[in-house]
């Protein structure tokens, strides 16, 4: 990714995010699902966080996210290993026991209020980053085609 020229960084392929949007939305899924309900943190959310398209602008606003915002490279690149490590620091303290410990806390405003296992809670994290590297990957190879 860093070989890629700055503006690629933010080029859009086919109207999906571009890779900075990914991080930054990588980043809300962290403060979501790991900071808010497994870590049981009221307001974890980073203002360059991108939640989904059809997520209220005044609900993101509430949380003290930027829709606007146009994070530098390194901004992102900051936000994003600052959420790696919270997820780290989840994963390598787990135990069995912490896998069905119920979560009552959303993830954001707007999310159904029920309670979810930590297991659960992880694995809408993984699953996101899973989805998102193959998008990613996906679109790396038409932005170096071109």
């Amino acid at each position: 990714m860093e070989a890629l020229p700055e503006p690629a960084r933010d080029e859009r392929v086919d109207g999906e995010w571009s890779f900075a949007e990914t991080l930054r939305h990588l980043v809300f899924i962290t403060d979501s699902w790991a900071s808010r309900t497994v870590l049981d943190e009221e307001l974890p959310y980073h203002r360059i966080g991108l939640p989904q398209a059809a997520y209220a602008a005044a609900d993101a606003a509430g949380l003290g996210i930027d829709l606007t915002a146009e994070p530098t490279w390194a901004e992102v690149l900051a936000a994003r290993a600052d959420r790696l490590a919270v997820l780290a620091g989840i994963l390598n303290g787990l135990t069995d026991a912490d896998l069905g410990r119920p979560c009552t806390r959303p993830p954001a405003p707007g999310y159904p209020d029920e309670v979810r296992a930590v297991a659960g809670c992880l694995a809408v994290v993984l699953e996101e980053e899973i989805e998102h590297y193959r998008f990613a990957m996906r679109d790396l190879s038409v932005l170096e085609s071109r």
